[in-house]
């Protein structure tokens, strides 16, 4: 008698054991999908092409153009110059004024004030 309950029990084992395995196959496909598109989404977000990476390209972007601006104002100032010298004649005055910058000097009518030197640290 205890045998045959003893089969009873191994055969509901057995049978839940089964039924466990069907389970488990039958989630198998929809766990393998889901975990690649965790995968695609967090690359989507912080990959090498993901949003954070366009955030801090735009980043860049704003700064390179920043930097252009300031390098182009400073072409156009240099065009300006270059556009006063002029094929046939020189400003007078901007040549005398580049002549003091070049040579360290100060006009006859200039006032010269001497500032003490700042030591580096």
């Amino acid at each position: 008698m205890r045998l045959l309950q003893t089969g009873k029990l191994t055969a509901k084992v057995i049978c839940l054991f089964r039924e466990l395995k069907r389970r488990c196959v039958a989630c198998l496909p929809p766990a393998i999908f889901l975990a690649i598109t965790g995968y695609f989404a967090w690359n989507a977000v912080h990959g090498a092409r993901g949003l954070e990476a366009q955030a801090a390209e735009r980043t860049q972007l704003a700064q390179a153009q920043l930097q252009f601006a300031v390098v182009d104002a400073a072409r156009a100032q240099w065009e300006a110059k270059i556009a006063a010298l002029g094929s046939q004649s020189i400003d007078p005055d901007m040549l005398d004024q580049e002549a003091r910058q070049v040579l360290s000097l100060a006009g006859p009518a200039d006032l010269v004030v001497n500032l003490p030197v700042r030591m580096a640290k």
